[in-house]
């Protein structure tokens, strides 16, 4: 060890004695974060991944620049001789100079501390990712370094050393891709793929930066960088010995063969792995598995996938992903869940009919012959995916899809199962057992408004000479209705009204923008409430109209009246008349305009109301919240929350949803104008209330009232009233109050289906799971990355952040060069003085 540290800091102490290793450092910091800042603030999100996949291409420079010296500066200066006579083995000599070197890259990638402070300071980043990223790093910087140091033995030039390592590890690097891969594949079937699973180091690379820590990755990395200094060491051991070379040949060979076999051992399996990430969402959650444990007998889980020589090479590990889901569910489950592979050829469905009639007839007839026409009517069907061919992209044609069996009842096809919602899958397994395994589906009440079409004459009359049916109506809600059925509810959709009355038994009522409601409306959802039902609902109180002209861009107001406060303040709740606007807002895009490209692409419109809400502004506590995306809260209003009175009626409320504090109002009676859309100072701006959970047992806010009656229906201009034949309704039967839940929002326009994105459609269904099922379905859909996405900097910010990622650590390592630089100048000036006074003394 004393010999290894001898070594060690004499080649450390050579990089920074020298110029040399300052370049280094500034170099790499400056390229490296370089690359991530100059498109960082264009979309800011508090996540690293950029910057971790960036690096390999990176290392492949930056590392043969730092080993190219290491030998062959020990030939050019005619001290190799000289260092191999010194009483040291070689495994000495060839650690003492790998550590150093390893020193030095781990010395440049700390200084890129500014990049995860930042992050730090503007955003929620995930350190467990991020700490993930950084291991990853170091570690493909040790195979790289290993491999450069055993170049650099060969070489007496520094520039060939600096070269050979730098191709080798860019193939090292080419070959993990799966372009490449799927380039080679394409000309000789298999070979890229074999070749990126035994050489490839960017697909060993990749669980680092999502920070999870895979022990057969890190096997991966060692085993090489271990190989490459072992040899390294053979060489320099072996240099002089009789027969040398064909000794040293010899061991390459067995080294790499050794390599080569271990991982091709290591394909596909997964000795263990360390999930670093926040809240550990690449591991089964224990919600899964006890909805998987409380199933009465276990469950069958079938794979339908076409054979691994038959897919895309970017497809090539999906059916290995998949198993290794499902082991991990199986093992949560505690033996509730099985699962096996049906292999599927798309070349067996599209057949010729004959040639089936005929093998039909055969005695030899095979099961996969007729298994894909028998699993068509069950949803198992081929999609296409991307394929290179003949140097071309092409559609190839392949299976993937899972069935989930339980008891007698039919199997449920979980389709089209791609490495791009791999991360999805124990959702959308879990969530398939759940919904079977339940005796009853719950019913949802769903009333949401449709809307008419005011269609051109001209359209008309061109519809009723074609024979087509004009269209009366326009559903922007029936995505809502859509989802529900697939989530397996039992959704009743009704307008509330005498003639779409409320159905006799339901569990939820979801109410998504409300339109100038009666005393009747309100009763039956005062009713809703009282009798322990859950209630969903979403009100609009403004909504606008854009118009884009030659002339320029208009808008105006249009009030939605949704007469909903009446019942609302009798909860302690109100839904505010003022307009919301808020400075993290995002552009909206309206069709329309003067010229062609604005009628095509559309006219952007960027204001206020626009509202962006981030995963910051969300309760990080509750199910339905913490692990969204952010959510577009588009011409919302806020909620007023008279706590006091909440309190009172022992109603408990949580806020799930905020503004940025960044935020302000408009009063609605209020004649807008260019400057009500520009926000006040920072003291007149807060955050505000968006969204609110009440639980507990709600007031009757009819109490001693008699059941209002429903409207009656209004006369035409210039008509009599239609006398009212209706039969006069049953009294009304009395409920037992029981406690309930309500979820209050103050925006609808978030649900239709123009703008019913991945954050606000996660929205509705947790309010729809959490309060009709179990938090542990709603826990289950949140097990995906947070959308980490930073609210808009201010320019002061941007300009401040950009200054420290440049200059912080650039101006650490010149301060840190110049002090090396002077202390040693000190030093040599004292050595010197001292030689001189004890010369005249000698005198």
């Amino acid at each position: 060890m004393r010999n290894i540290l001898c070594i060690y800091r004499r080649d450390l102490a050579s990089y920074f004695t020298s110029p040399i290793g300052y370049i280094f450092i500034i170099v790499f910091i400056t390229i490296s974060v370089g690359l991530y800042i100059t498109s960082f603030f264009s979309f800011p999100i508090a996540d690293m991944r950029p910057y971790f996949e960036n690096l390999p291409l990176i290392l492949c420079v930056f590392i043969p620049a730092i080993t190219m010296r290491l030998w062959a500066e020990e030939r050019k200066e005619n001290t190799w001789e000289m260092l191999l006579t010194f009483p040291m083995k070689a495994s000495e000599l060839v650690l003492g100079k790998f550590l150093s070197a390893l020193t030095v890259f781990a010395i440049s990638l700390a200084m890129t501390f500014t990049v995860p402070v930042m992050l730090k300071s503007l955003g929620n980043p995930d350190m467990g990712a991020i700490i993930g990223g950084y291991f990853g790093t170091l570690l493909l910087a040790s195979c790289f370094l290993a491999l450069g140091i055993f170049f650099s033995g060969f070489c007496k030039d520094q520039i060939v050393a600096f070269v050979v390592t730098l191709l080798t590890c860019l193939l090292l690097f080419l070959l993990g891709t799966s372009f490449i891969a799927s380039y080679i594949d394409d000309k000789l079937p298999g070979l890229g793929s074999l070749f990126s699973n035994l050489l490839g180091v960017f697909k060993h690379f990749g669980s680092f930066t999502k920070g999870v820590i895979d022990l057969a990755d890190v096997i991966f990395f060692l085993v090489w960088t271990v190989l490459f200094l072992v040899l390294n060491i053979m060489y320099i051991d072996q240099r002089n010995r009789p027969g040398a070379k064909m000794m040293f040949t010899v061991a390459v060979a067995v080294c790499v063969a050794i390599g080569l076999m271990f991982n091709f051992l290591m394909v596909g399996t997964s000795l263990k792995r360390f999930d670093l990430t926040e809240d550990k969402i690449y591991t089964v959650s224990e919600s899964s598995a006890k909805i998987l444990r409380q199933v009465e007998v276990p469950v069958q889980v079938n794979v339908y996938i076409s054979p691994q020589e038959s897919m895309p090479t970017a497809m090539k590990d999906l059916e290995q992903n998949i198993k290794d889901k499902l082991e991990e569910l199986k093992i949560s489950a505690g033996g509730k869940l099985n699962y096996k592979t049906i292999y599927l050829d798309v070349s067996n469905l599209f057949s010729d009919q004959e040639e089936m009639f005929a093998q039909e007839k055969k005695k030899n007839e095979t099961e996969e012959e007729t298994v894909e026409r028998r699993l068509l009517d069950k949803g198992v069907k081929p999609f296409n995916v991307r394929a290179i061919s003949q140097d071309e992209v092409t559609n190839k044609l392949v299976y993937s899809s899972i069935g989930v069996a339980y008891k007698d009842k039919p199997e449920e096809i979980i389709p089209q199962i791609v490495p791009e919602n791999i991360q999805e899958l124990e959702y959308r397994i879990v969530s398939t057992v759940y919904k079977l395994t339940r005796t009853k589906a719950p019913i949802v009440a769903l009333v949401a408004p449709k809307e008419a079409i005011n269609i051109d004459p001209q359209m008309r009359q061109m519809l009723q000479q074609m024979g087509q049916q004009i269209p009366q109506s326009e559903d922007p809600y029936v995505y809502l209705e859509e989802i529900l059925r697939q989530e397996k509810y039992d959704v009743r959709r009704v307008d509330m009204t005498k003639e779409s009355p409320l159905p006799e038994e339901y569990d939820t009522l979801v109410v998504v923008n409300p339109r100038s409601f009666n005393d009747r409306q309100r009763w039956e959802i005062n009713r809703a409430l009282r009798s322990g039902k859950s209630v969903v609902l979403a009100v609009q109180t403004y909504e606008w109209d854009y118009r884009a002209t030659p002339r320029g861009n208009t808008i105006s107001k249009r009030e939605e009246k949704p007469e909903i406060n009446p019942l609302l303040e009798n909860y302690g709740l109100k839904v505010s008349e003022d307009i919301l606007m808020d400075e993290n807002s995002v552009t909206l895009n309206v069709q329309g305009g003067g010229d062609l490209m604005s009628q095509l692409v559309g006219q952007p419109f960027r204001l206020p109301m626009h509202i962006l809400v981030t995963h910051e502004s969300m309760d990080q506590e509750t199910s339905i919240t913490n692990r969204l995306s952010a959510v577009f809260y588009l011409w919302g209003t806020h909620l007023e929350l008279n706590e006091q009175k909440l309190k009172e009626l022992g109603l408990n409320y949580k806020p799930l949803m905020f503004t940025s504090e960044k935020a302000w109002t408009v009063p609605g009676s209020e004649k807008l104008s260019a400057k009500s859309f520009e926000p006040p100072s920072l003291t007149a701006r807060k955050k505000y209330p968006l969204m609110v959970m009440i639980e507990g047992q709600f007031p009757d806010a009819f109490a001693g009232k008699e059941r209002p009656a429903w409207p009656k229906p209004q006369p035409r201009p210039g008509e009599p009233a239609p006398p009212d034949d209706s039969e006069p309704e049953p009294p009304a039967g009395n409920v037992e109050p029981k406690p309930s839940k309500m979820i209050l929002l103050g925006c609808s326009e978030m649900f239709r289906k123009n703008f019913l994105q991945a954050g606000n459609l996660d929205l509705f269904l947790n309010c729809v799971d959490a309060v009709s099922l179990t938090e542990d379905l709603v826990n289950v859909r949140g097990r995906k990355p947070i959308d980490r996405t930073i609210e808009k900097p201010t320019d002061s910010q941007k300009m401040l952040w950009r200054t420290v990622n440049y200059t912080l650590s650039n101006a650490i390592v010149i301060a840190v060069g110049l002090a090396v630089y002077f202390i040693r100048r000190r030093s040599r000036l004292a050595y010197t003085m001292a030689q001189i006074a004890s010369a005249e003394s000698n005198r």
